[in-house]
Formats: structure tokens, sequence, C-alpha cells
């Protein structure tokens, strides 16, 4: 099994008839509607000019609680780390009250900095009571001593050589003791069983596309915990899904981070550069299970140019498996394109992009393979 080391309307009734309604004269205003504004009582001579005025010059401004470097722009959000109250601020916000009780805001913030577990209800309300915006707020933290359970736990997966539905079983139960990080073991139990219904193996009755879920599911759960298994996992799951931005976190995952910014630069710039060398000078204090295509990808990406252009038949073969799921077949056309670039095969290169031409992440790329091609024709 492969693993991946890190380090560290009017009713008219029903009679059938009509009554007409003779039209009422129009009143005569003996001078022009005046229109003021509410807030610095200057005049205006139509509604169109109040309006204007209200709203490009008293603007509502919406109010909005940010936690640490986070924008709460969700009526639910979990907060799995601790902040100072100081990265806990009400913008905008008139009244602030928690769980129906009004407090300060600096109330507010200690009172959320200080909790480590808990079920918050926050109310934000501004703009003279005219916008109110409410807010729910999970807070669970796990303590040290319950996050490294989870993490020997999960380690044992890999020294016992496989993972099995059975096995995720005991994982789950091993760590039922550490209450405060449910939420960490949830979401690596997720990224197991994903892992078991991608490769179709290890016991599971999950399809792939129920397997697509439960590594959503990972993803969501262990974004934000700050623990380097929870970042690695997460940069895993990222990279199935082709979502190649957030890798500055895998400083302690070489091969997978080399792989991130190179697919990352790519879908940015739609150019194939050279893939730099993997730093691999440490040795991995950890490992995490990965699937089999996301191994078999990440393996070609650490291979020299000579020997990766060695592997086109294979990368082929892979591109057009129906059991590689669709972002695993486009990560392997990008890579046979870019093998094919590098040795002056333009044709080649541009049917290989036609394969992945409306594809939103690599379009840029095939359009301008496909372009490359004519420009060359033309000549």
């Amino acid at each position: 099994m492969p693993f991946l080391p890190y380090y560290d309307h009017i009713d008219p009734g029903q009679g059938g008839s009509s009554m007409v309604i003779p039209e009422l004269p129009r009143p005569v205003l003996d001078r022009p509607q005046v229109f003021t504004c509410s807030l610095c009582h200057e005049d205006f001579p139509s509604y169109e000019h109040w309006f204007q005025h209200r709203f490009e010059a008293h603007p509502y401004r919406r109010p909005l609680l940010v936690l640490g470097s986070r924008e709460v722009n969700t009526p639910r959000f979990v907060v799995t780390t601790t902040l100072k109250p100081k990265q806990i601020q009400a913008i905008n916000a008139e009244i602030c009250r928690l769980d129906g009780q009004t407090i300060s805001p600096a109330t507010l913030a200690h009172r959320l900095a200080t909790a480590k577990s808990g079920f918050f209800k926050v109310e934000l309300v501004g703009a003279e009571g005219k916008l109110k915006v409410e807010y729910e707020i999970s807070i669970e933290i796990a303590t040290t001593e319950h996050a490294s359970l989870v993490e020997q736990e999960f380690a044992r997966l890999y020294t016992s050589g496989g993972v099995s539905v059975t096995s995720i079983s005991g994982f789950i139960q091993a760590t039922a003791g550490a209450r405060t990080a449910q939420r960490y073991v949830d979401g690596l139990a997720a990224y197991l069983y994903g892992l078991l219904a991608k490769d179709q193996r290890g016991g599971t009755i999950l399809s792939q596309e129920q397997g697509r879920a439960r590594f959503n599911e990972a993803h969501q759960a262990l974004a934000e915990i700050d623990r380097p298994l929870a970042t690695v996992v997460a940069g895993i799951v990222s990279f199935q899904l082709n979502a190649f931005s957030k890798n500055e976190g895998l400083v302690a995952v070489p091969r997978l981070r080399v792989a991130m910014r190179w697919f990352d630069s790519v879908r940015k710039t739609g150019l194939l550069g050279a893939i730099e060398e993997c730093d691999s000078t440490l040795a991995p204090t950890a490992h995490v299970p990965l699937d089999s295509s996301t191994d078999e990808v990440l393996t070609w990406m650490g291979l020299s140019p000579s020997k990766i252009s060695a592997l086109t038949r294979q990368i082929e073969k892979r591109m057009q498996q129906d059991d590689w799921l669709p972002e695993d077949r486009i990560k392997a056309k990008v890579l046979l394109a870019s093998i094919y670039e590098s040795e002056g095969a333009i044709t080649k290169a541009a049917q290989v992009a036609r394969g992945f031409r409306h594809d939103p992440v690599f379009g840029r790329l095939a359009e301008r393979l496909i372009s490359d091609k004519k420009d060359s024709a033309d000549e």
C-alpha cells in the first residue's frame, strides 16, 4: 500500500361581469415635492436624486464577525484553533448579543476566546438597527493530549500494513476517549473511507462517488485544524480534487508540495515549466496512506525528465482508464502534454490538450497548446 511520508393580483369576483371605476382627478400640488435625507437633512427634487444620494453618501454597512484571519460569511462556523481576544472582532456592530444577552464587543471577544468548547449564538446589529446578522459558533478545540492520541492511533494503520473497513472501525473505537478531538477523528475516518472507496478495496461497499463525498467531508473537517497531520491530509484531498492553490502549509511533505505548486503554476499561467526537484533530505517521521492513482501521479512527478518520458505509454493508458476518476485522468493528460511539448511534438501535445479543453482548471493550457499547433501549421 502506498503511503505519503511527511515531516513534522385583484379578484374580479364570480358574477362574470365587471364594473368600471371612474378615474379620479389627480390632486394639484401647490409646490414641488421635496425628498429629504433623514441622515444629513439635505433636500432633493426627485426620488431618483434622493435614492442615489442615500445609498452612495450613507451606505448601510453590514455587521461582520472576524475570527482570526477568517471573515465569517456563513451562518454556522466551527472554531478549532485557540484565538486571542484581539483576534475576535465585531465589525460595524452597534449591538452585540451572545446567547440573547447584550454585551460589549470586548466581552464578546473575551468569552469566545476563553471557551474551549461549546455552542454559541452570536447576533450583531448595525446601521441603526436596520441590518442584523446571526451566527452559530461551535467551538471544538482539541486538547494536546487528545490530538496526540488520535495521531498515534492513526499511525498504527501504517505499522499494521494496511487500511480496511475493519482497521478504520478499530481506529474510531481506540479514539473514543479523545472527546475534544472528535472532529479530528471524524475527518481522518472520512478520509480513510474515501480512500477505500476510490480504490474499491479493503472491504468497502461505498462507490467511488460516495468516496468523493467522504473526501469532501474530510477536507471540511480538517482544513481548519492546526495539526501537521490534518494539514497534510487536507492537502492530499485538495490535490485529488485538482484544487492546487493552498500549498503553503505542505513544507513537511515535499513530494506533495512540489506537485501542488507545479500544477497550480500550470493552472494560472497556461505554461508547462520544469518540475522542481523534491527536497527529501529529511527522514520521514510519519506516514499517510494514499490512493493508488494519487501515489502514481506523485511518483511520476518525482522522476527525472528522461525517466518520465519513458513512461509515455503507461501515462496514456492511465488517462483512459475508467477506474481512474476524471480529476486524476486530467492530471495524467497534463503531464503527457508536458512530455510531448518538451520533446517538440506540438501536434501530439495539442491532441492531448483537446481532451481537457473545457476543463475549468486547465482550459487555459489546452487553448494555448491548440493555438501553438495552429501557428505551427500556418508556418
